[in-house]
């Protein structure tokens, strides 16, 4: 089969590899982004290794680890690269596309980490030599193709189903001895009272801290001493109610939409998020990057309605224990917690979409009270208060109570299903990789031609140049 590289290609060839003769001497001149590899009609270029050195540079940091890069480390960054152009390029035979708002989400979410990690926008830019809207620039292709080498990925791998036979024949191989010791878990439902908060409520909050908004405005109270006195946030309230340097996207849209619409210096109206009320004062905006102080309270459950629910709760309670009433039948009926009351009251571990909690995993309040219960039992209500410090009542019952084993098939299939599914997305892989390298022209050049690859990504070009 020909393989061409088109004409733009082997001009940079000719600009990055140009003999020494063309040199002039006694010339002090900048280096030319080299190519490094060619992957069917895509190219890999130093800079590309660079920006990957990067990245690894920053993670090593951040662990406190030295962040030179060996020669080794380098090969292997590269090999990753030659790999994504091999996806890349066949996902563009394939016709699979990215969208430009998929693309700059990514970018925005890898900004916001990097900020993260160094502190401030100054750091990073310091860190990078160049601005952030010259990095998320120039980062716009290479994350296109790592988002479209990712759906290659996903696309080859998406008939992958481990079947119960391959389940068995993976735990019948696995020596006892290395079978992992499931610690005991429990499955459980819950019956959730809480009072609902009112608009008359709402209308109190918000009116009470638009008086605190007016103090700051006339100057009669700073905004360090609002947030520090009236602000709920706990990430902010002891840094008078600022986030700096933060990278649009980080916040929900209505935070970040009073940041925008507000000039710089000014206070923001009073407005209403998932968390609350707040008012914000904009200290500093370079495109997408803010800064901003703002204060935040939300409304409370009323202490009355909540003392009266505890009455109605025993009353529920009273009436799952002599039979007059099932659980899930009570849950459906009076359960104010929406995220199980379609569902009996079961609740969902987060970590894995299951239904069975490890003792660690479990509020410790929860779990006592589940420990002295069999299944089956009901048990008596607590109040709690949730993440946003609001009262509730909460009564459970034991679902099913799964003692500490060694990993089996039956009690664990989703254990197993996971180990063989991703051996096989492993084999796959390879399979795909090896067929895919037969059919694309791949070359490596230096300083790169040396490294030991994992793969032979020469095997299918008969020649170190095109055809």
């Amino acid at each position: 089969m020909c393989r061409l590289i088109p004409f733009l290609f082997l001009l940079v060839l000719m600009l990055t590899a140009r003999p020494a003769a063309f040199a002039q001497p006694n010339v002090e001149t900048t280096p030319i982004d080299a190519i490094v590899a060619v992957v069917g009609d895509g190219i890999v270029l130093e800079s590309e290794v660079e920006a990957q050195a990067f990245a690894m540079r920053a993670q090593l940091a951040q662990s406190g680890q030295t962040s030179e890069l060996s020669q080794v480390q380098r090969c292997n960054l590269l090999e990753e690269l030659i790999f994504q152009k091999l996806l890349v390029h066949h996902a563009k035979l394939d016709s699979l596309e990215v969208t430009e708002a998929e693309v700059m989400d990514e970018i925005d979410r890898r900004l916001a980490y990097y900020i993260q990690m160094f502190g401030s926008v100054e750091a990073f830019e310091a860190e990078y030599g160049q601005s952030v809207s010259e990095w998320k620039a120039e980062f716009q292709d290479p994350v296109m193709e790592q988002l479209l080498a990712g759906r290659m990925q996903a696309q080859i791998n998406q008939q992958v189903r481990a079947t119960p036979a391959e389940v068995q024949q993976l735990f019948s191989e696995t020596p006892a001895d290395s079978l992992p010791l499931i610690p005991e878990a429990v499955r459980y439902r819950e019956l959730v009272l809480q009072p609902a908060i009112t608009e008359a409520q709402k209308a109190d909050v918000r009116n009470f801290l638009d008086s605190i908004r007016t103090r700051v405005s006339t100057g009669a109270l700073s905004m360090t001493l609002a947030a520090s006195r009236h602000s709920e946030d706990p990430g902010s309230k002891y840094k008078g109610g600022c986030y700096p340097n933060i990278n649009r996207g980080q916040f929900v849209p209505e935070f970040e939409a009073a940041v925008f619409d507000t000039p710089i210096g000014d206070l923001s109206p009073v407005f209403e998020t998932d968390f609350g009320y707040h008012f914000l004062r904009v200290t500093d905006r370079r495109g997408q990057v803010f800064s901003a102080c703002h204060v935040l309270m939300s409304p409370k459950v009323d202490p009355l309605a909540l003392s009266e629910m505890g009455s109605e709760m025993d009353s529920i309670t009273k009436r799952l224990r002599l039979g007059e009433l099932g659980f899930e039948e009570a849950v459906l009926e009076y359960s104010t917690r929406e995220e199980t009351k379609n569902q009996g009251g079961l609740v969902v571990n987060p970590r894995d979409g299951g239904t069975l909690f490890g003792s660690d995993e479990i509020d410790p309040n929860l779990f006592f009270l589940l420990n002295a219960l069999q299944p089956g039992e009901t048990s008596e209500p607590i109040q709690l208060t949730d993440d946003d410090d609001q009262g509730y009542w909460i009564t459970v019952q034991l679902e099913e109570r799964v003692a500490a084993h060694r990993a089996n098939p039956t009690q664990d299939f989703g254990y197993f299903q996971a180990i063989v599914e991703d051996r096989l997305r492993q084999d796959q892989m390879t399979e795909w990789t090896t067929r895919a390298i037969d059919d694309t022209y791949v070359r490596i050049d230096a300083p790169y031609a040396t490294c030991a690859f994992d793969q032979d990504w020469t095997a299918g070009s008969s020649t170190g140049a095109a055809e």
